[in-house]
């Protein structure tokens, strides 16, 4: 038997139950699967009860963890979107998948930096008022500086991380402009978690 674990903290239904489901497909085995969303957490224990999957599950606060014993029979599967209901809303506004924001630089776009502070703070600021949210926002090159102490744009990006959204930060980048004891907010983070974190997204906006 293998072991497996699948890390769906801060992403939104349907991201969980689709990342559940590909990792089950074909695995016999323990599957270890971590959220902090209690909607994630209950429609992932329902989506494996009507699928005939054994499994134990356990909270603390605002971390889940589902441990599940899979036999590898996952030909039959229903749909994992079946478990989360879409809002209201025309059919070409709605997304199935989360996106993930990505600041690679402090300024938004080329050309004049001064222009480009001031686009990537409005930028920062208006996120929240989005629809859908991002799932997680990540932060590399001198991207990190966004969510440096000073940084004018820290209160807002702290307020999205109080709503759930996942903060990556690059910890070499961090290390490499000498400010990785003033990260504000979000999780120092690596390579590894930040291509896995672009890789699962529906798709990544860059401003």
């Amino acid at each position: 038997m293998g072991k497996k674990t699948i890390d769906a903290r801060g992403q939104l239904c349907p991201k969980p139950l689709i990342m559940t489901k590909k990792a089950l497909k074909d695995f016999h085995g323990e599957l270890s699967i971590r959220l902090d969303n209690q909607t994630a957490f209950e429609n992932v224990k329902r989506f494996l009860t009507d699928n005939g999957k054994k499994f134990s599950s356990s909270d603390d606060g605002d971390d889940y963890t589902i441990l599940v014993t899979s036999d590898g029979n996952s030909a039959e599967m229903s749909a994992a979107e079946d478990y989360c209901p879409l809002p209201a809303g025309p059919a070409s506004t709605i997304l199935k998948d989360s996106h993930v924001v990505c600041f690679k630089s402090e300024f938004m776009g080329s050309g004049d930096e001064a222009l480009g502070r001031i686009l990537i703070q409005a930028f920062c600021n208006t996120i929240k008022e989005a629809e859908p949210l991002p799932s997680a926002i990540v932060f590399y090159n001198s991207g990190v500086k966004l969510i440096g102490g000073k940084s004018p744009v820290l209160p807002a990006l702290r307020e999205l991380e109080r709503s759930g959204i996942k903060l990556l930060v690059c910890g070499t980048c961090a290390d490499y402009y000498e400010i990785k004891d003033k990260i504000g907010a979000g999780i120092i983070s690596n390579m590894y978690d930040i291509i896995n974190c672009l890789s699962s997204a529906g798709h990544v906006v860059t401003p």
